[in-house]
């Protein structure tokens, strides 16, 4: 062991980086061989400087007999992470994804995620290769943030655009890109951003797969919920999820499903039915405090229909109109929505009346009285002029990978050997498919060629 840690603190250097891994791939009999040396060999190390060699010592010591939690690993995995060489761990994406790996396998065995937030943070920064690319550490980064109810530690890596997926720089799988869209949404239901929620819900209902997986089903449940707390409904999903997605949703979402349609009806009770029909569901797939989430929605959008037809209304009258239980609950419901700037009104607690602004407007809450002077502050000039940046930035990217697809040697074969499947069939049919008995009425000679042709190339 000792000669290969003598190897690692000479070709550290930029130069003999190459020689340097080459070595530590042929070095597996070393480590195997004299595992128990592996974790004394650490201390002789520098992970800044030494970080290809650490990363690799690290990995071996982390995939032996090694007891789960322990204190020792995630000491030096814990400084490593911190220090670590963008440049040299960046030339090992798998070996330090591993590792990584690994490390929150201990933290979480110890119940002590929140050790590991900052750590594999700055790991995840050096992985990248800019702030675009997606990495298999994001993933691990968000649900440690999420056990240890550390949602704001996760918005500076939350609000980055991601852009692209780089597997052969990052060893990002498919898994990592539903894991990163699943535990992204839960954080930001977690800081009350049920918009961003549903977008990264959506990409993972929405990506391209030959196969369903429980990620994509856990999604869907949680988009429904999210979608109803936010909207008001179930929005429908964009025509182009694939229909093994849609097969999976039908079967396990059915119970999700009908909590929307019975949401739909705006009917208190029969939502609270639908809700207790399926308890045991909720609560088994983690659910139950946003299937509650949905029931109290209902009243708070049913009150602020009231106030689109209302100026004024006893609160005797908002409880019968709402599914509340009496007054006292719907002045209670009034004074959090005021305090939440959902609607503006005040109550008359004498005569038990409510009056509500006329400006209010139900969905928008106090942004709605404010809606016509928004931009006469800097601060709203310098959102407005930040968000058209952001649109003529989506433009170019989408200008670019346009042309990319539009020049690529496999799209462009793809197109071509469709197009001429369907010139060929077309032509081998003759007259006969125009002129037939069943032309132009669906028949076999007159969709049957295209439609199987069409149905070989998807």
């Amino acid at each position: 062991m000792e000669p290969l840690v003598t190897q690692v603190v000479a070709l550290s250097s930029p130069n003999d980086l190459s020689q340097l891994l080459s070595t530590l791939k042929n070095a597996e009999s070393v480590f195997t061989q004299n595992y128990q040396h592996i974790a004394a060999a650490l201390h002789l190390l520098d992970p800044a400087q030494h970080s290809l060699g650490f990363a690799f010592f690290l990995h071996h010591l982390a995939k032996g007999n090694l007891p789960v939690p322990d204190a020792s690993f995630i000491d030096n995995a814990s400084r490593f992470f911190t220090v670590c060489n963008p440049g040299q761990i960046q030339m090992i994406p798998d070996i330090f994804c591993a590792t990584a790996h690994k490390y929150r396998d201990h933290l979480i065995a110890a119940n002590n995620p929140r050790r590991g937030i900052l750590p594999l943070r700055a790991a995840l920064r050096a992985l990248q290769p800019n702030a675009e690319v997606l990495t298999p550490l994001h993933a691990d980064f968000f649900q440690l943030c999420l056990l240890s109810k550390c949602f704001n530690a996760a918005v500076p890596v939350l609000t980055d655009d991601i852009f692209d997926v780089a597997p052969q720089q990052t060893s990002c799988t498919p898994t990592d890109l539903f894991l990163y869209c699943y535990y992204g949404g839960m954080l930001c239901i977690g800081r009350k951003q049920h918009a961003r929620a549903m977008e990264l819900f959506l990409q993972a209902i929405t990506a391209p797969a030959v196969a369903a997986n429980a990620i994509v089903a856990a999604a869907y449940k949680k988009y429904v919920l999210v979608c109803l707390i936010h909207a008001g409904q179930l929005l429908p999903l964009p025509k182009y999820t694939s229909a093994c997605v849609r097969h999976v949703i039908d079967s396990e979402g059915r119970p999700y499903n009908e909590l929307a349609a019975a949401y739909a009806l705006r009917n208190a009770e029969k939502l609270r039915r639908a809700a207790d029909q399926h308890l045991a569901i909720f609560a088994a797939d983690n659910n139950l405090g946003l299937m509650r989430q949905v029931v109290s929605s209902l009243a708070v959008r049913s009150i602020q229909r009231l106030t689109q037809s209302f100026l004024t209304l006893s609160l005797a009258d908002i409880a019968v109109n709402t599914g509340l239980s009496g007054a006292e609950e719907a002045e209670a419901k009034i004074l959090r929505m005021v305090a939440a700037g959902q609607i503006r009104a005040k109550i008359d607690g004498r005569s038990g009346m409510v009056h509500f602004a006329d400006e209010t407007r139900a969905g928008t809450g106090a942004a709605a009285s404010s809606s016509g002077s928004m931009w006469d502050s800097a601060a709203g000039v310098a959102a407005l002029d930040d968000r058209m940046r952001q649109v003529l930035e989506l433009g170019k990217r989408l200008q670019q990978a346009h042309e990319m697809v539009s020049q690529d040697r496999a799209y462009l074969s793809k197109v071509t050997a469709r197009e001429r499947s369907k010139y060929d069939l077309g032509a081998a049919a003759g007259p006969a498919s125009v002129v037939g008995p069943t032309a132009g009425m669906g028949g076999d000679s007159d969709f049957g060629p295209f439609a199987a042709g069409a149905g070989s190339n998807l």
